[in-house]
């Protein structure tokens, strides 16, 4: 019969599939590790495959029918006649009754043989040693590379991990030695992971209080910048007249910064400082198509300014909320400022400052954790452009760079 080939995660295991299989009598021929799963997931732990193929079973040999030798018999008898005569001569120090001959004379002949066991046996140290083989797992370069790229860029484990499982199961196995097209489809799935938001599509279906556009952010993150960029990409791209108001009246120059932005888009700015000021401006812009909102920075690791923040949001019920993040905040500060600010209905995100850093991974993670849409990103000093829709093959050319 031909030998099989057992596999199971330990040694124990796959040594029970060939008792099942073959019985106690099967013969092992060889032990050793192999992979878990292809040579590209290193994560995976190594199986142990045992081969094997099936004993011969004992079977009782009959009493011969024929009597022995006679000089062979004489042989046997000569050279037990010492331990047979031991044997009768032998008491118990206990008892006066005799020792069976028969008995002690199978105890002695076990005895014997396992002596005869050990002298013909080698020394520990010169048992063969069985030595495993080390299994040799040949990661293709281009996807060593792609790997450590897209960890230098701070971009998750989980998303790598799930990555990699999602190409190897999907690609051919020879596109690993093209490494321009590996990284393209690497960056196809990467933008599955991302959600993109389109304020037109998210307002059909709408009531008109849909029109409202809040901005809201922590300090620095350039809310008033995204309320004239978006100001000048409206105007390029939508007939729809824009009111401007501002709520953010406690910081130095923002009452002059919103002035200079409104007036180069003949837009008059209204200025507001209380929730019932809110509400009476709405009222007031009613025949306006979109109302632009720019709120008060609020620091995310304050809940007391996120409260207040609140109360804004709640004159509008139905509204567009955009969270404006810096894309050089380092990455758990981003992470506390979505959890501070998406109670609130975080609509989408707006990552700003994209020309002041080289690292992106964090903004993929948030996007990713959060599953907030993305629906602006921009960088630069010009108001005029540098805002751009977003898309998500831009985001994962930032995350995985074209050659």
């Amino acid at each position: 019969m031909e030998p099989k080939t057992f596999t199971a995660p330990t040694t124990q295991e796959a040594l029970e599939l060939v008792q099942n299989e073959f019985g106690p009598e099967a013969v092992i021929l060889s032990v050793r590790q192999v992979p878990g799963g292809p040579a590209w997931e290193v994560w995976k732990q190594p199986l142990v495959e045992v081969l094997a193929m099936p004993g011969t079973p004992t079977v009782a040999v009959p009493p011969p029918k024929n009597r022995p030798n006679p000089a062979l018999e004489q042989a046997q008898k000569s050279a037990f006649t010492p331990v047979i005569n031991q044997a009768n001569s032998k008491k118990p120090a206990d008892s006066g009754t005799e020792v069976d001959p028969q008995t002690y004379l199978a105890q002695l002949a076990e005895k014997l043989a396992r002596q005869q066991v050990e002298q013909f046996s080698p020394p520990p140290d010169l048992q063969p040693k069985v030595v495993k083989e080390k299994t040799t797992i040949t990661i293709p370069p281009a996807l060593v590379r792609a790997r450590q790229e897209l960890t230098e860029q701070g971009l998750d484990p989980e998303i790598i991990k799930d990555l990699f499982h999602r190409v190897a199961e999907t690609i051919n196995p020879k596109i690993f030695n093209d490494e321009e097209r590996l990284r393209q489809i690497l960056r196809k799935q990467l933008e599955t992971y991302i959600r993109i938001l389109r304020i037109e599509r998210w307002q059909a279906g709408k009531t008109r209080t849909a029109r409202i556009l809040y901005v809201i952010g922590p300090s620095g993150a350039g809310k008033t910048s995204f309320c004239a960029r978006l100001t000048a990409h409206l105007n390029q791209t939508d007939p729809r007249r824009i009111a401007w108001v501002c709520a953010d009246t406690i910081r130095t120059g923002a009452i002059a910064q919103t002035h200079a932005y409104a007036k180069a888009f003949g837009i008059e700015p209204r200025f507001v400082y209380t929730t019932a000021d809110l509400q009476q401006t709405f009222a007031e812009l009613e025949k306006e198509d979109l109302i632009l909102v720019d709120t008060p920075a609020r620091n995310p690791y304050n809940a007391q300014e996120i409260i207040e923040l609140s109360e804004l949001l709640t004159v509008a019920p139905q509204k567009v909320t955009f969270l404006v993040l810096s894309a050089s905040a380092k990455e758990a500060d981003l992470q506390q400022a979505v959890a501070a600010f998406s109670p609130l209905g975080v609509n989408a995100f707006v990552f700003s400052k994209l020309d002041e850093t080289r690292q992106y991974g964090s903004l993929f993670n948030i996007v990713w954790k959060s599953k907030i849409p993305i629906a602006y990103l921009s960088d630069g000093n010009q108001i005029l452009d540098h805002l751009r829709p977003a898309q998500a093959r831009l985001l994962s050319e930032l995350v995985l760079r074209k050659e």
